[in-house]
């Protein structure tokens, strides 16, 4: 698995971003604009992991499936690696909130089907599966089919499957919030093992204060609709971290900070 190092350089740049909706046929929606994104300009650095928060409904997915490629903005700027992203892309991997795996596929063949399809040799994609799967701790359970896994287990096939492809970025949608409390602490320590390991480029959508404290480098806040990022904080946490971070008074003054901003944003403060 290749190690990439946070550096200065952007690996995402948006500028200027605006993207609307019109509502299906309904009373009084009919036609009406929805603007989602309004004039969304932000940057990561290459291994930079970002936590994106805001109320819901406030445009948060839509910007992550702008990145993605899976749908176009109407106007402003997404470049990646200084190109412009106009489609889905191996180099964007997408990790989303529920695994959807294939049933049909036992854990291994679920994991290596990326590789299959790009039809890298059989020796190099043996390698890689056997650096994943001791990455994700699913040693063992190579033979075995989703239905038979636990919820955090098929999250961890799906996390591996992703992390094979060796993608320079990864778009994460909620990806823990399906799972109990317990497990999504255990998925949320192995993210920081994995990191240890290897230092991608994450924009990860999450409405859970605490887990961006504990993953991000840095966490940007959007606004109520129409969608503006309208604050910024770093966190001051070095690498690596454990979940022992959660008990230091730092964690608690940024979190108290955060969760005041979100509650703005659901009165009339946020604009």
């Amino acid at each position: 698995m290749k190690e990439v190092l946070m550096g200065t350089e952007n690996a995402l740049r948006i500028e200027t971003l605006e993207k609307s909706f019109f509502p299906g046929q309904g009373v009084g929606t009919a036609g009406k604009q929805l603007m989602v994104l309004s004039k969304i300009s932000m940057s990561i650095n290459e291994g930079e992991f970002v936590g994106l928060l805001g109320p819901s409904g406030c445009g948060k997915s839509t910007l992550l499936n702008i990145v993605a490629g899976f749908i176009q903005a109407d106007k402003g700027l997404v470049l990646f690696q200084g190109l412009p992203v106009t489609r889905p892309s191996p180099e964007r991997s997408v990790l989303f909130q529920d695994s959807v795996l294939f049933p049909w596929l036992t854990v291994k063949e679920n994991i290596i089907y990326g590789l299959k399809n790009r039809k890298e040799k059989r020796e190099i994609i043996e390698e890689k599966y056997l650096r994943t799967i001791q990455l994700v701790e699913l040693n063992g359970f190579d033979h075995f089919y989703p239905k038979q896994l636990s919820g955090g287990m098929q999250q961890r096939a799906a996390l591996a499957r992703v992390l094979i492809m060796e993608s320079p970025m990864l778009l994460m949608d909620e990806p823990f919030a399906s799972l109990d409390a317990q497990t999504r602490m255990l998925m949320q320590q192995l993210l920081l093992d994995i990191e240890k390991e290897i230092r991608p480029t994450i924009l990860m959508v999450t409405h859970d204060i605490e887990e961006a404290l504990i993953l991000s480098d840095r966490i940007l806040i959007m606004g109520k609709l129409p969608g503006q990022i309208i604050h910024e904080v770093k966190v001051p946490f070095s690498r690596p971290r454990d979940l022992s971070m959660i008990g230091k008074s730092e964690f608690g003054k940024i979190k108290d900070e955060l969760r005041r901003v979100l509650f703005d944003c659901k009165s009339s403060v946020c604009k």
